[in-house]
């Protein structure tokens, strides 16, 4: 390669990051309360990336609406890289079971990285009566609506893993909604709901130290950090099977070389073992893919839900 095309090249690949760099630190809008599962992830790829980009790459958070709060915020925004958010799956089915939004859901967005899958898992207060799946939708049945569960907004991922849930078994629980996780998670521990879906790596260190029951992985097989704890189907709802997923959006209108160095970045941060291991020991599953990849799923799971939650009736319910 020339003088002339390797400082080209080098030349070029330098300008996404000196864009960014340019005045404010860049900023992860983490849309859950600090301590779940988003938040643990936004916080573990800023660490990376900080060091990376030799400059601050701060997580902020902004909750409320099922995640639509930071969502709105974020795509109104500048699209010069500084300003991402980090989006779980409820980001796709929000559009679906609310009757309007301040944004659309793939059209002020720019698609930049998905980072990780997260199973959920159902929960009992420690002091539960329920040692099973069976259990709880027999209890449901004999005296319905009496039960609740706790989840960490209407249209998220672990709202509708619920929901999917009772559909599928018939079960009859209504919900219960918070803030985030984290605040969920609290709530099924003190016992102030009888039960909550949360994702595993939420949920995992208080599963671990007894201070909650976990009867039922929503995934399709065992997670391998809780051997122990059957799926959804194994625990007698056959055909259930259900995963979260979190990533990375901008604001719409984006530099696509910007696009293509963060997501280039991201994926070398989050396969470096001080992220990638923890994060798995957590019982998430790394998945990076490129910016379109990402915005395919998206757009898929739109469609995905679609029909069930008209199904389900959850349209402007809550």
């Amino acid at each position: 390669m020339g003088f002339r095309r390797l400082f080209a090249t080098v030349f070029t690949a330098a300008l996404p990051l000196a864009a960014m760099a340019q005045g404010t630190p860049t900023r992860i809008i983490v849309p859950f309360t600090a301590g779940g599962a988003t938040d643990v992830v936004a916080r573990g790829l800023a660490s990376q990336l900080s060091r990376m980009w030799n400059q601050p790459v701060v997580v902020e958070t902004k909750t409320g609406a099922g995640g639509t709060i930071a969502a709105r915020y974020v795509a109104s925004a500048p699209p010069d890289g500084r300003t991402l958010v980090i989006v779980a799956s409820g980001h796709a089915i929000n559009e679906l079971v609310h009757d309007k939004l301040p944004y659309r859901t793939v059209e002020d967005f720019t698609a930049v990285a998905q980072v990780v899958d997260v199973p959920n898992v159902l929960l009992v207060p420690k002091s539960s009566n329920f040692k099973n799946v069976s259990e709880l939708i027999a209890a449901s049945k004999k005296n319905p609506d009496q039960l609740s569960y706790g989840t960490s907004g209407m249209g998220t991922s672990v709202h509708l893993a619920v929901e999917l849930f009772k559909s599928i078994s018939g079960a009859k629980i209504d919900a219960v909604f918070f803030k985030g996780d984290a605040e969920s998670l609290a709530n099924v521990m003190g016992a102030h709901v009888p039960m909550s879906m949360n994702t595993v790596p939420g949920a995992k260190t208080q599963i671990d130290a007894g201070s909650v029951r976990a009867l039922a992985v929503t995934s399709g097989v065992r997670v391998p950090n809780l051997p122990n704890i059957p799926t959804m189907a194994e625990a007698g709802v056959p055909g259930y099977e259900m995963s979260t997923w979190f990533g990375i959006l901008g604001p719409k209108g984006m530099d696509p070389a910007v696009v293509q160095k963060i997501n280039a970045d991201i994926q070398t941060a989050m396969r470096n073992p001080e992220l990638a291991g923890p994060l798995q020991d957590k019982g998430m599953i790394v998945n990076v893919g490129t910016p379109a990849d990402f915005d395919r799923l998206i757009r898929g799971e739109i469609e995905k839900w679609r029909a069930i939650v008209a199904q389900l009736g959850l349209r402007g319910k809550y």
